[in-house]
């Protein structure tokens, strides 16, 4: 859902990440062709653009080739080691869509459904189930994702799960945690109503 009052069924993304993935469009295509598109137009500026997101999809690509066992917790220079708690029912609860905070569990059901989650979704479920709530390991969520996502991609993953999970160096503010139970200033732009 991208959150627009009345139109929620419009795509929010450019829906390419699969396509990147599994090499049916390159990142080069890919850049150029977006390049061309905002020529003489306003638009966002990287991080926050098109071009912010493949430039972080490379910086990924780099650090999963570049650093060793870049997505373990041990011996990885990027994670700094947290005493995550190890609760399969936890853990499960989350995977199936039952926590009890209904953004939460919509966002799972629709992974589990369709293979697929807007990337604030995938941001909100994430924080929740390591730093934000249920305090469980970065790389059981990792697996999850890597298990169901159609776009899962092993650097991409393993790199995002580090950021959102706070334990790399290129992590948000420990502080920073998305909210379940988002409200209308929420940067997750989820529908006040209760409608996802």
């Amino acid at each position: 859902s991208t959150g627009r009052a009345g139109s929620p069924w419009e795509p929010s993304t450019t829906g390419l990440s699969p396509y990147l993935k599994f090499g049916c469009i390159s990142v080069r295509t890919a850049w150029h062709a977006i390049a061309k598109c905002q020529q003489g137009r306003k638009h966002a500026q990287p991080p926050q653009s098109l071009h912010g997101q493949l430039l972080f999809r490379d910086m990924f690509y780099l650090l999963g080739a570049a650093v060793p066992n870049f997505d373990k917790n041990e011996g990885n220079v990027m994670c700094k080691q947290i005493p995550w708690g190890s609760d399969p029912s936890l853990l499960a609860a989350w995977e199936e869509g039952r926590t009890g905070y209904p953004f939460i569990d919509a966002l799972m059901r629709q992974l589990k459904q369709t293979g697929w989650m807007h990337y604030l979704g995938r941001h909100a479920v994430a924080c929740f189930l390591t730093p934000g709530d249920l305090w469980q390991n970065w790389t059981a969520g990792r697996d999850v994702f890597d298990r169901l996502l159609l776009d899962s991609d092993w650097a991409v993953n393993n790199g995002n799960w580090l950021w959102l999970a706070g334990v790399a160096p290129f992590s948000a503010p420990y502080f920073r945690v998305y909210d379940p139970c988002p409200g209308p200033k929420s940067s997750l732009n989820a529908e006040q109503t209760g409608e996802f």
